[in-house]
């Protein structure tokens, strides 16, 4: 059986690409919307990212809390936007990004880091605890 392991506490790169944008829309259309209640349509396209790289992306940050959405009508369908959980992991994988010399090699680092931290920041799930995750993507 092999291990899959989440850091908790900080975003991996197609996640952190997907909460940059949805902070980015949200702070645009709280200038520019004055109705806004805070919820946004799904980012259905973002540069650098195939669209199965940002159904994974939205089902993690979704699983990690990171992410919320809601079911706003037929006409309109799914609405999200960042928790404030989202926010803190934006805010410390910047941070840590601005410590790191090498801001290419974020990702890496932040994998090296969650093996350090397993008991603190690591949530460990098998193949088969992830097959569900994995069918309802392939559907």
């Amino acid at each position: 059986m092999t291990t899959s392991r989440f850091q908790l506490d900080v975003l991996h790169e197609s996640n952190l690409q997907l909460v940059k944008a949805y902070t980015l829309k949200s702070t645009t259309q709280k200038a520019t919307v004055e109705t806004f209640d805070g919820w946004l349509e799904r980012i259905d396209q973002l540069d650098g990212l195939e669209k199965e790289d940002l159904v994974r992306a939205h089902g993690e940050l979704i699983a990690l809390g990171f992410l919320k959405f809601e079911i706003a009508g037929s006409s309109i369908g799914l609405r999200y936007r960042v928790s404030p959980a989202g926010k803190q992991a934006l805010e410390r994988t910047v941070a840590r990004a601005g410590d790191s010399e090498d801001s290419e090699g974020l990702a890496d680092s932040q994998c090296e880091n969650a093996d350090e931290n397993a008991d603190e920041h690591v949530m460990e799930s098998s193949d088969e605890d992830l097959a569900p995750i994995a069918q309802a993507e392939a559907a």
